[in-house]
């Protein structure tokens, strides 16, 4: 079952999938990449997982997790064929709550006297059962999304990534300024050397720091957040263009939607033809 109430591109974190599967013998997937974490949890059986050039033999009680844009593949027992929950997770902030923890990072944890993982399981198969239930309340996506949040906090408790606890002094200047840009991405005058000076570090110093972390420099991210942002209000909204364009930092409507058809390749116009509202720009 596909959770798309949930699912927004701007969110921190969301539920996109999840189920029970009872495989067969010698039941596999893939070799095949991702585009969501979907963590397993084995509640009997066993089988093997494929990460990374590892053979990893699993069995009741362990936890295994697909991460985006991995290649993963794994397989159940021939003689004892596994049975797993399974939950897909993403959003802009899920591989930073997965970092937080060794199963993040090694992408299983193997159940043990010391590292008990069955109250995990239980949170999982929790929210699994909560969400497929078919009594709807107004507030039940709140109390769902709340299990989410509460099962990574469990893991990263369980079994925290050391490396991650402390964070370097660039480590935390990069995490400003992304906490900068994602609550001020809708100013018009915002800067990468407005935000470099209230990081007391020099624009290029900061610039070099965020695309070690992040893979891309800030002022591409602010565009990314604007661009997203942008998005969503499109698809979701019946607000003139020209109110979107002032939302998500843009005074100039003409520009905003040149630089939204150069970043996605079509018009905002056309990114919303097919919305069932009424609107007029």
């Amino acid at each position: 079952m596909l959770f798309s109430e949930l699912k927004s591109d701007s969110s921190d974190l969301s539920i996109d999938f999840y189920g029970y599967e009872n495989c067969p013998p010698s039941y596999s997937f893939g070799p095949a990449i991702r585009e969501h974490f979907v963590i397993h949890y084995i509640t009997k059986g066993k089988g093997t997982f494929y990460y990374k050039n590892q053979e990893i033999p699993l069995s009741a009680g362990d936890l295994f997790l697909l991460k985006p844009n991995e290649v993963t593949f794994y397989q159940a027992d021939q003689e004892d064929p596994w049975s797993y929950y399974w939950i897909g997770l993403s959003g802009n902030k899920a591989s930073d709550y997965f970092k937080l923890s060794n199963f993040g990072l090694k992408a299983y944890l193997h159940h043990q006297e010391d590292l008990d993982t069955k109250p995990l399981g239980q949170q999982i198969i929790q929210l699994i059962t909560k969400a497929e239930s078919k009594v709807q309340t107004a507030n039940k996506h709140l109390e769902l999304l709340s299990l989410a949040y509460a099962l990574l906090f469990e893991i990263s408790s369980l079994c925290p990534n050391q490396t991650v606890q402390q964070l370097s002094q660039a480590e935390k200047i990069c995490l400003e300024c992304r906490h900068i840009i994602e609550k001020h991405y809708n100013i018009d005058n915002l800067s990468i050397s407005t935000i470099a000076d209230e990081l007391n570090v020099n624009r290029s110093y900061l610039t070099t720091l965020f695309k070690k972390y992040h893979q891309l420099s800030p002022k591409e991210y602010l565009l990314h957040t604007r661009m997203k942002r942008a998005k969503q209000l499109l698809e979701t909204t019946a607000e003139p263009i020209k109110v979107i364009s002032y939302s998500v930092g843009y005074q100039d409507p003409l520009y905003f939607s040149k630089v939204f058809r150069d970043y996605y390749q079509i018009s905002p116009r056309q990114c919303r033809k097919t919305l069932p509202l009424s609107y007029s720009d």
